[in-house]
């Protein structure tokens, strides 16, 4: 049995993961109680770092995000 990084759902908790950025915009992801499930969103740099703040949001670190990927990606192997 392996142990993964990615932790269990917390109801509540939320989670950003920037997925990619420049002087003008954030692209990011945006989860509630499971970062596995998200919406996408692009905002500029100062509305993120408001609404970041506003949502009280945990930044997903980087280990764990190549985490998600690495499940996402099982996924959509499987859905060919």
């Amino acid at each position: 049995m392996t142990t993964s990084i990615i932790p269990s759902t917390t109801p509540g908790r939320r989670y950003v993961r920037v997925t990619a950025r420049d002087q003008h915009w954030v692209e990011f992801e945006f989860s509630l109680g499971d970062p596995a499930l998200y919406v996408e969103l692009v905002m500029r740099p100062d509305q993120f770092a408001a609404f970041c703040s506003a949502q009280g949001a945990t930044a997903v670190p980087h280990q764990f995000g190549q985490a998600l990927e690495q499940e996402r990606g099982k996924w959509s192997e499987t859905v060919a």
